[in-house]
């Protein structure tokens, strides 16, 4: 398959996998409609990794949990300077479960399939306001979640640092109380819809 078509096939399938989870009856909740449309509009423009568009471009999240402690694995992001779970851009060549499957093996320094992942599960668009640190305006973020057991997660500290000041794993209560960032706060409340289940 040409490179960008692996992108733009897994950026249809998040979009697909939207249309999937959404509630019958629902129109919209928390934009996630209008996300998917926007993601699909931006498709069509070409370009779409931070090398080919410097300016706005395509990225995954993977956002660690423990289920059963009702605890998230958060960083205090250097760049931004905000309370973040981890993520990066989508390579050239790259679906998004690619660019996953090597971000976590940047950052953690833990091999894991996109397949033991599973799915997407959010969309998300972020405006960057971080002039002179970082030339992106806009990311549109496929998120993804991961749940594991916070005892036996081990991420490489050493990685983390490279973008973290600190990670550390919180309670639902102790991150809502650490993050700002608004598409974060959704990520959040995605954890809390899968604990609730």
């Amino acid at each position: 398959m040409f490179m960008s078509e692996k992108l733009i096939q897994g950026i249809r399938d998040s979009v697909a996998e939207f249309y999937e989870r959404r509630p019958v009856g629902k129109v919209d909740f928390d934009g996630q409609e209008e996300n998917a449309i926007r993601f699909i509009r931006r498709l069509e423009q070409g370009n779409f990794t931070q090398a080919e568009n410097p300016y706005n471009h395509f990225c995954v999240y993977f956002a660690a949990y423990d289920p059963k402690l009702k605890e998230v694995f958060i960083g205090h992001h250097k760049k931004s300077g905000l309370w973040l779970f981890n993520g990066g851009h989508i390579d050239e060549g790259e679906s998004p479960q690619e660019a996953l499957e090597r971000e976590m093996g940047e950052e953690w320094g833990i091999e894991m399939t996109a397949d033991e992942v599973g799915g997407s599960s959010l969309l998300t668009i972020t405006d960057v306001e971080n002039p002179g640190r970082q030339q992106c305006t806009l990311h549109y973020d496929i998120w993804y979640f991961v749940p594991v057991n916070k005892v036996e997660f081990e991420p490489d500290e050493e990685l983390l640092s490279k973008e973290f000041y600190q990670t550390d794993w919180k309670s639902i209560a102790d991150a809502n109380e650490l993050i700002t960032d608004e598409n974060t706060i959704l990520a959040i409340r995605e954890i809390v819809n899968r604990l609730e289940k």
